[in-house]
């Protein structure tokens, strides 16, 4: 592939932070109405599949957001430097992450185990009924160490096929995910020749594995049906490398080469009439919850990639965007997404207290979001000019 000169450097890409605050609604509003299903709050089965979705596919779509952003860091430096100083690199990596997670860490595995709210937070964190025949017993001090070990996704996936929801701060498995892209994606960066050779091994390694992982499943099934324990551990195994998603983060990588190497097929192809197109079929396959195990990810990922490229190509201003305040919003979306269902499960837990679904469903649902979105910002903003600040004003010291 010839390479046109790259696109020049920026720090920053406001229309990305704004697209981040309104994925970040969407993941709220379905753990609201999830929550709102465990506490058997007018939600019904049927229908928090559908808000599985609308949660799910923006989460893909950080996934492909960060793939799309860190590959333009590490490209950047490559060119300017002809290498990728790792250090540097797993340095400002850990300022941005770990502060925030590990006080997040700290929130849902010791302080709320140790509050009056500790009964109340255990029936929606270690909720039965979402996976399958409960066949192991797992200590949750197992759990916490794998969260303090940066693999909260391990948990997730041990409790979600084992009969149990959640663990305490459920949500922190797609740190984890993120935390191996971040450990791997530079070294496999900085040793790239060929990208187009390059990016095709990944994928092709990424569906072997995956598709692999599930033929074992079936064997197992047809010449060990008996043999608990081995299909448990393949089942994990298999639920670990789907969550992984590392096929999200090559769809992100894909994107921000292109902008930089090949900006005239960027211009060419993603026009206003494509980006319109990949926008509304995001929201239809969203709105129907529309999942699939393979493929359709991807599709997604696909779409939000040529929607970001087409805001981002030409500098496009556009008021949901584009607006100050919600390109702030965005940027504190780290800790909006850690501390959100710590506020939800309270405001929920204070509305039950005061019988206020009792008054339907409406002022409940008025009452649950509005205070859900306004103390979530709230302490996220707080945590970001008195927390999160502090550490990133550490990287430039890099």
């Amino acid at each position: 592939m010839e390479k046109n000169s790259a696109a020049p450097a920026k720090k920053l890409f406001p229309n990305l932070l704004s697209i981040r605050f309104w994925m970040s609604c969407a993941v709220i509003y379905c753990h609201v109405e999830e929550t709102k299903y465990i506490r058997h709050l007018f939600t019904s089965f049927d229908s928090v599949s559908r808000y599985h979705t609308v949660g799910f596919y923006p989460m893909l779509m950080f996934f492909t957001l960060s793939g799309f952003l860190i590959t333009y860091q590490l490209e950047t430096e490559k060119i300017k430097t002809q290498t990728i100083s790792l250090t540097k690199f797993y340095k400002n990596r850990a300022l941005r992450i770990l502060p925030l997670y590990y006080l997040s860490i700290i929130i849902y595995w010791v302080v709320i185990p140790n509050s009056f709210l500790a009964g109340y937070f255990d029936t929606i964190f270690f909720h039965s009924g979402f996976g399958d025949v409960e066949m192991y017993s797992f200590s949750k001090n197992v759990f916490f160490i794998l969260c303090l070990l940066l693999l909260p996704q391990i948990p997730y996936v041990l409790t979600s096929i084992n009969n149990r929801s959640w663990v305490y701060g459920a949500h922190h498995w797609s740190v984890g995910v993120e935390e191996l892209f971040y450990i791997f994606w530079p070294m496999l960066w900085r040793r790239m020749k060929n990208f187009k050779r390059f990016i095709i091994t990944c994928f092709i390694g990424f569906y072997v594995v995956f598709i692999s992982s599930i033929i074992m499943i079936a064997l197992a099934n047809k010449f060990y049906p008996s043999h608990k324990l081995l299909k448990f551990i393949l089942l994990v195994n298999v639920q670990l490398v789907y969550f992984s998603s590392a096929t999200c983060f090559f769809i992100g990588a894909i994107g921000i080469y292109l902008y930089i190497h090949r900006i005239d097929l960027v211009h060419k192809y993603v026009t206003k009439t494509t980006a319109l197109i990949s926008f509304f079929l995001i929201i239809f396959l969203t709105a129907i919850g529309f999942e699939r195990p393979m493929f359709v990810n991807e599709f997604i990922c696909a779409c939000f990639i040529v929607v970001v490229l087409y805001l981002m190509k030409d500098g496009k201003k556009i008021l949901f965007f584009d607006h100050s305040i919600i390109v702030y919003l965005g940027k504190i979306t780290y800790a909006v997404y850690l501390v959100h269902w710590f506020v939800l499960v309270i405001v929920m837990y204070y509305l039950e207290k005061f019988h206020i679904p009792e008054k339907g469903e409406l002022i409940f649902n008025i009452l649950q979001y509005s205070l859900t979105w306004i103390f979530t910002y709230g302490i996220a903003a707080i945590l970001y000019e008195q927390y999160e600040k502090r550490f990133l004003a550490l990287r430039k010291s890099s």
